[in-house]
């Protein structure tokens, strides 16, 4: 019995030191602070929060075909997409075809080899036809897609006549002492020449969110003016900067912290120009990308929903900085020796765990499967409606994205491109939008239940 006492005496003493070696050692990765931070208490799941199968039934397309369509922007009745390969691709939605149209980064094989192939996120359109890209490895680009699809560069040709990439800001940029680590999203005001975009990082890779995440926010959005090419700092101190949007009238915009389950509005006009507000912070979930719908509000991804009855990961750790901070060094000390080799002698081993140890996506498999998307009101910040996919038939929902008769719903993370009807939003009747398309089910108008208010 002795023995067993002085062995687990030593086994403890031996950990205590290891521990407080880990915390207190100066200097030790990652190179970040550890505050408390607490979430408001979620919203109980009544009213316009009320779980509904809308999503239950939807359209899967082009799956296991491409992974990770995100974010979405139209031309001409196309939509384009990033992929997790770094590609852009535009989709027929009629002919339910797509065909890839450029890459910022170079060819890569697997998922981990990001650091190579790019992360195509936000992107839209100027009204000349030129696309912007938030790319999360390489920065802020302008395409010229006119001149014509650009095959070979798909093959890892730099044959740069037939796309045109010309880069507006990239991470080595320094800005108030800090690099633009990550770009997320953009939004571009009606001069056509505005630009807002959000930085989810300055301080870490995308393949090390999961740091930025839990430690102390350094997430900005910025305002970048195509014509003088001036940058601004609009807020700082952002956890995990993400979507952004602005209002129709050009008033406000709106963007998501995605760390702290908040929505902010930034004012452009009037007696608060300048400042800004948090009009949401007890949402459902965390949100994703923001985007203006038909009704004159705002769909809001939550790409990991707080469900009622079971604590979320981060509502947990909130509070215990320390845990956090003990976790992140540990992660950190295992990588070091596998940091080393890549450096020295690189290979797919060594590569994938470097990646998928700092990675977001094996904690988002951890949740349970459920979709979720809110629409809010631009000016209060109130829950107006939500979609839910109890089943989890799509999860891990980025960005809702309202185009022509249907509703597009990105993910970061699923193999396919999930959408159903629009008008099925409002309705009582559940059918699959699959069958209606395909002309597999009887299609009669739906009851049609009463709107939101806008």
């Amino acid at each position: 019995m002795m023995g067993f006492l002085t062995a687990f005496a030593r086994i403890t003493l031996d950990m205590t030191v290891v521990t407080l070696i880990i915390m207190c050692l100066p200097g030790f990765p990652p190179y970040t602070t550890f505050e408390k931070f607490e979430f408001s208490p979620p919203p109980p799941w009544t009213g316009m929060l009320e779980p509904n199968e809308k999503l239950n039934l939807v359209d899967r397309l082009f799956e296991n075909e491409l992974k990770g369509p995100e974010s979405f922007a139209v031309k001409d009745g196309a939509i384009y997409t990033g992929l997790m390969s770094g590609v852009i691709v535009k989709i027929d939605p009629e002919a339910l075809t797509f065909e890839p149209v450029a890459k910022i980064g170079e060819q890569c094989q697997e998922q981990h080899e990001e650091y190579k192939c790019g992360r195509p996120l936000g992107m839209t359109f100027t009204k000349s036809g030129k696309l912007l890209v938030c790319d999360a490895v390489f920065g802020f680009y302008m395409l010229d897609l006119d001149k014509k699809i650009e095959k070979n560069r798909i093959m890892d040709s730099k044959d740069l006549d037939k796309v045109d990439y010309k880069p507006l800001l990239t991470p080595d940029v320094v800005l108030n002492g800090s690099q633009n680590v990550v770009f997320n999203s953009l939004v571009v005001a009606d001069d056509d020449e505005t630009v807002f975009l959000t930085v989810s990082s300055t301080r870490f890779p995308l393949r090390d969110s999961l740091f930025e995440i839990v430690s102390d926010p350094s997430g900005r959005v910025i305002k970048y003016n195509l014509r003088t090419e001036e940058t601004e700092i609009l807020v700082t101190d952002i956890s995990f900067a993400n979507g952004i949007e602005i209002d129709p009238d050009q008033q406000f915009i709106l963007f998501c912290e995605t760390g702290r389950a908040k929505i902010h509005k930034y004012y452009l006009k009037g007696e608060k120009s300048g400042q800004h507000e948090i009009i949401a912070e007890n949402l459902p979930g965390l949100p994703d990308n923001i985007k203006l719908n038909d009704n004159g509000n705002f769909y809001v991804g939550l790409i990991s929903p707080r469900i009622p009855g079971k604590p979320h990961l981060l509502e947990i750790m909130g509070p215990h900085n320390w845990i956090r901070k003990f976790l992140s060094r540990l992660i950190s000390m295992v990588l070091i020796p596998f940091k080393t080799i890549n450096s020295i002698l690189p290979n797919s081993v060594t590569l994938k765990f470097e990646y998928w140890c700092g990675n977001l996506e094996p904690l988002a498999h951890l949740a349970p499967p459920y979709g979720l998307v809110v629409e809010l009101d631009g000016e209060t910040g109130e829950v107006l409606s939500s979609l839910h996919s109890t089943n989890g038939a799509v999860r891990f929902v980025a960005e809702a994205f309202v185009h022509d008769r249907w509703i597009y719903f990105g993910s970061p993370y699923n193999n396919y491109l999930a959408r159903i009807p629009k008008r099925l939003r409002y309705t009582s009747h559940q059918k699959s939008s699959a069958g209606v398309t395909l002309g597999l089910l009887n299609d009669p108008e739906p009851v049609e239940l009463p709107s939101p208010s806008i």
